[in-house]
């Protein structure tokens, strides 16, 4: 399958782990295949034996250490895959080359500012300074956390504030305590790190499983693969929730989402649905592997939910919190762009920003439920298999009504061959990017967009179905 390069740069995995390669693994016996400069925003294409690479121009912080990004297409097997090149070495999905960066070039563009107490930057807000100690106690507004931190000390924060992306390291630092007249003042340091330049070196695979880390140990894992189950047949591509004492029309809309998903999954077995979104057309192979085709979506009351990573791929709860427990679970999260706030016996839309919507309007907020692939893996081997959920619910029953219809009218659009909209096409290839885990659960890295890079997105619906704001991460 081809697909045109500089798509799967922005969409494919790019997978990450680890620890350090074992000493004479790779280096100290073989002779690379290709050695690459890589610069920070200077993307290229370059041809090597059996591969042509594109070097993205994006370097990635993945939590433990740095990725250069490669969209590169494999030309004895015609797969195209989103390959890392990490600092311990990364077994590209063909299981053909070990892509290792080494002479990684940094920069840092620090911030710093002087809070008293109850004072707030990129939502860290400072609760507690002890100049004796030199301790400092911080709340992240944003996710939730609390960071303790004493003079000298630094945290790695990446992703977690509000203007967090996957391009930086992210480091806050305490840097000293001022006391004066008026009191005491944290001097924090935001330390903004990125990849400026790097040595790629590719490396012919010794026989490590495609996708596998390099680290200690490495030398045992040739040829194992990870020990993960296949899912079950039976097994929900998508679990429709609503409220045991929701209101008839919760119910009514909640059975539009379902019968719209069930005819999209439909036409995926069919078609494939490559015809109306590019970036599908590997799925048909992947499903005509599986012995049956019986994919389906199903419903259950709030009150059936026991374990909700095992009910459903993608889970969609229909209703608000006051009406679905479900619902109410979610908004209790502290990540969410929107949340529904009850205030005087009454409900409200509120944004992390401070908009606020009363009245006849809903949200379809997509919430996904893996952040990276060592996440996935843990997952899977838990059994649980949840990859989003989808928030669908209104203040109203007519605001519930109008997200269920929209959504509804998305998942149908592409059954009479016309594109979703484009704040909503995320959900509707998703849902059909979760079928390829029954032939393999890592395939649904191999079609489409990454799924562990898709943010939290909430759109706000009036009465009327239209599109009100969107908000995202």
């Amino acid at each position: 399958m081809v697909v045109p390069m500089r798509k799967i740069a922005a969409f494919l995995i790019f997978l990450l782990a680890g620890a350090m390669v074992p000493a004479g693994i790779v280096k100290a016996e073989v002779t690379p295949v290709a050695t690459f400069q890589v610069v920070a925003g200077q993307p290229w294409t370059k041809e090597i034996p059996g591969a042509i690479v594109n070097w993205t121009g994006e370097f990635d912080w993945n939590g433990k250490g740095w990725e250069a990004t490669f969209s590169v297409y494999f030309t004895e097997t015609g797969y195209q895959h989103g390959v890392s090149a990490t600092e311990n070495g990364f077994v590209d999905s063909d299981g053909k080359y070990i892509w290792i960066i080494t002479n990684l070039q940094t920069q840092d563009n620090p911030e710093t500012k002087e809070l008293g107490l109850m004072e707030s930057w990129h939502d860290l807000t400072v609760k507690f300074i002890d100049p004796l100690t030199g301790k400092v106690i911080i709340d992240n507004d944003f996710n939730g956390e609390t960071y303790t931190l004493r003079v000298g000390d630094n945290i790695d924060v990446s992703g977690e504030l509000p203007d967090s992306n996957g391009y930086e390291k992210t480091v806050l630092e305490l840097k000293d305590i001022k006391t004066g007249l008026f009191g005491s003042k944290a001097v924090l340091v935001l330390h903004h790190i990125t990849a400026v330049s790097g040595t790629v070196e590719v490396y012919p695979n010794p026989g490590y499983p495609p996708g596998t880390e390099l680290g200690p140990g490495s030398e045992n894992q040739t040829n194992e693969e990870p020990k993960i189950p296949p899912l079950n047949l039976s097994t929900p591509t998508a679990m429709i929730v609503v409220g045991e004492n929701a209101a008839g029309t919760d119910v009514a809309a909640g059975a539009k989402v379902g019968i719209a998903v069930q005819k999209w999954i439909d036409i995926i077995k069919e078609k494939t649905g490559d015809v109306v979104i590019p970036g599908l057309g590997g799925l048909g192979a992947k499903l005509a592997t599986l012995p049956s085709k019986n994919l389906n979506a199903d419903a259950m009351l709030d009150t059936e939910v026991s374990d909700p990573g095992k009910i459903g791929m993608i889970v969609y709860s229909v209703g608000g919190p006051a009406a679905n427990q479900y619902s109410a679970m979610l908004n209790n999260r502290t990540d969410l762009p929107v949340r529904f706030v009850k205030e005087n016996d009454r409900w409200y839309l509120v944004s992390k920003y401070g908009d606020r919507w009363s009245g006849s309007y809903g949200v379809i907020m997509i919430i996904p439920a893996i952040r990276n692939v060592d996440e996935f893996k843990e997952s899977l081997m838990k059994g649980n298999i949840k990859i989003a959920d989808v928030l669908v619910a209104g203040l109203d029953r007519w605001g519930t009504y109008a997200a269920c219809d929209l959504l509804k009218g998305e998942f149908l659009k592409p059954v009479k061959g016309i594109q979703p909209d484009k704040d909503l096409m995320s959900i509707v290839q998703l849902q059909a990017q979760v079928l390829a885990m029954f032939a393999d659960p890592f395939s649904i890295f191999e079609i489409g967009f990454d799924p562990t890079k898709v943010p939290i997105t909430a759109i706000i619906v009036d009465k009327d179905e239209r599109i009100v704001k969107v908000f995202v991460g």
